[in-house]
């Protein structure tokens, strides 16, 4: 500590300058250290306190390509038509999101004749990481209360494979002259929304989560919610098929 006093008597006597100058030589990097510190924390406080909180999510899991092909501004905008304002605060807000898978090819896995198909890519190659992120994001998200996804064919046969429950409910059933498939897929380019996929919306198609498959779905605030996004939901039918 001889190195450096905080004495008054001693910085009288080496002055301020030669002072600053002495600590910063000794203690620059734990004082950056400590700023960067302060400064990412104050960021993060700021961000939860500044957070938008939406009205509604839609959530697309697609293939790496389709999500390339998307102008998610443009989406966003668009589904803000068919919502209403679940809180009553700055007005409406729906969140647009999307979890994209990569592509098979030669170079990412040994799989054969699934080169049209998304699988889990080998673990020495760099497309694993993305894999591993859209999955992760996915889970976060099916771990919320968003009850409206779309999915293309594939990402929908490997979910389902996981699971032995009718997760999606039966939407033939709350619109029997709908041109439903299967039982739950209403099929996009049936919708307003035919032309905002540009070229792959003959692939995809929304799904509603029962709320039986929600977290916390015999709570009030998350049963409230729900019958929001079912509103939300039918508003875009009514939108694509107004004399249904």
């Amino acid at each position: 500590m001889d190195r450096f006093r905080f004495r008054k008597e001693d910085i009288q006597k080496r002055g301020w300058k030669e002072w600053l100058k002495n600590y910063w030589f000794y203690y620059k990097w734990p004082t950056v250290i400590v700023l960067c510190s302060l400064i990412l924390g104050g960021s993060i406080v700021y961000s939860m306190l500044n957070q938008m909180e939406y009205d509604a999510t839609v959530y697309l899991v697609c293939r790496s390509d389709t999500a390339a092909a998307l102008d998610v501004e443009n989406l966003q905008n668009k589904f803000e038509n068919y919502a209403g304002d679940y809180d009553g605060k700055d007005g409406i807000n729906v969140y647009f999101g999307y979890s994209a898978l990569p592509m098979v090819s030669e170079d990412n896995t040994d799989v054969e004749g699934l080169e049209s198909q998304v699988v889990r890519p080998d673990q020495e190659t760099e497309d694993i990481r993305e894999y591993l992120a859209a999955t992760t994001a996915l889970a976060g998200e099916m771990d919320s209360d968003t009850a409206i996804y779309i999915f293309d064919e594939t990402q929908y046969n490997e979910m389902m494979e996981d699971t032995d429950h009718p997760i999606f409910i039966d939407l033939s059933e709350k619109y029997p002259d709908l041109p439903i498939v299967d039982g739950c897929k209403l099929m996009v380019k049936d919708t307003v929304f035919a032309n905002d996929f540009l070229v792959v919306s003959d692939e995809l198609f929304f799904v509603v989560r029962d709320l039986a498959y929600i977290r916390n779905h015999d709570k009030q605030k998350v049963i409230d919610h729900y019958d929001y996004q079912m509103d939300f939901f039918d508003a875009i039918v009514q939108a694509s098929f107004p004399k249904k």
